[in-house]
């Protein structure tokens, strides 16, 4: 069972949905996938998903990437 507060699995739900990478519509999953699974730079990031490829070339991306990268997200 699940002892978080509401808001606090609303929040978990709702990154399921949340795009990282606009262009391509690559979801926060799939990035806190490639995380998980090793990828410890924007550039291995990008192989393992696909981000950074659309058109705006990482722009909108990457700063949530490297936020990712961090663990702020």
């Amino acid at each position: 069972m699940d002892d978080a507060p509401l808001s606090e699995k609303h929040a978990r739900i709702l990154l399921k949905y949340k795009p990282v990478c606009i262009c391509n519509g690559i979801k926060y999953p799939r990035v806190a996938e490639a995380i998980a699974g090793g990828a410890r730079s924007v550039e291995e990031v990008a192989q393992a998903t696909g981000c950074t490829s659309g058109s705006c070339h990482g722009e909108r991306c990457v700063p949530v990437i490297l936020e990712m990268l961090d663990g702020k997200r």
